[in-house]
């Protein structure tokens, strides 16, 4: 079994778009299932449209509890904590929200009346994506530990694929360098980032460049929108070749993406002829071939 990250430095670039073609094209020839961690605002589901099936409480965060029929009153709790999730002057009150459950209010108090305890601070639903199951995250509004949510959903991925016998995994990760990028690319075989040529493009794609090399993770960099700025597009592609890093793909600016995500399907089954349908279809072939070229499963 392999597993494909795909990442970009920014949202907005068409990361969810690509994962949900090149899943379709994958699904083709071999066993495919999808993960979906951008749980902060997860999508993919959309672009297939995807039919729930299943979905399931998560606790992957921790907050503080007050037993009040213990507590002093000496507001101890409040002088030490660093995120002012603590008020009051008489007793103390937690607000759920700003608390990040670090215990130092637990461990300062004097009557042992604070508690940490695991909190539900998101869902994770299975989808039926035209038959190929979508294992998605999502964080409930204004909660945290995104990152312990992203680790729960790709446990219950790889549960899900030795269970069905899968091949390859492809997974849509979220935008950034933050820590549900990091649980995301741990133990993946390789990543697959997705830029613009942009000014910002290229700022972000080395700042995600960054978090994939600390893991030592085989990389190739897809170009979106390739035609829309050639200066950049050119500064990117002399970044990568400097930098030993392979241009897997150049998808043009093409309108049938954004007509394929009206009709909620991926543009290779929407609109196959269109340029950036054409485009992704070589990247399959690409890709498939960078994941035969990997000697057996790297990370486990």
């Amino acid at each position: 079994m392999k597993e494909v990250v795909i990442l970009s430095g920014k949202g907005g670039v068409g990361k969810s778009s690509l994962a949900a073609s090149l899943a379709v094209l994958a699904a083709r020839n071999s066993k495919v299932l999808l993960t979906d961690t951008d749980v902060d605002a997860p999508n993919l589901d959309l672009v297939l449209g995807a039919k729930l099936r299943g979905s399931e409480q998560i606790a992957a965060s921790v907050k503080a509890f007050v037993d009040y029929d213990k507590c002093l009153g000496c507001m101890r709790c409040r002088d030490v904590c660093k995120f002012a999730a603590v008020i009051g002057d008489e007793q103390p009150i937690i607000i759920p929200y700003s608390c990040e459950g670090c215990g130092a209010c637990a461990i300062s108090c004097p009557a042992d009346a604070i508690e940490i305890k695991e909190v539900v601070n998101g869902q994770l639903n299975l989808f039926d994506a035209g038959g190929t199951l979508l294992v998605a995250g999502a964080l409930h509004i204004g909660e945290s530990s995104s990152g312990r949510l992203v680790d729960t959903v790709k446990k219950r991925a790889r549960l899900e694929a030795e269970k069905f016998q899968v091949e390859t995994v492809i997974t849509d990760g979220p935008p950034g360098i933050g820590c549900p990028v990091i649980a995301s690319v741990k133990g993946a075989d390789y990543v697959v980032l997705v830029t613009e040529p942009t000014p910002a493009g290229l700022n972000d794609l080395q700042r995600v460049i960054e978090v994939v090399r600390h893991f030592q993770i085989p990389l190739g960099i897809v170009l979106n929108k390739a035609d829309i700025h050639l200066e950049s597009n050119r500064t990117i592609k002399k970044f990568a070749r400097n930098n030993g890093f392979s241009i897997l793909a150049e998808i043009p600016y093409d309108k049938s993406m954004s007509l394929a995500l009206a009709k909620a399907q991926p543009v290779v089954c929407a609109y196959p002829a269109a340029p950036a349908a054409l485009a992704i279809c070589t990247l399959a072939g690409v890709l498939e071939k960078k994941l035969n070229e990997l000697p057996g499963n790297l990370n486990g």
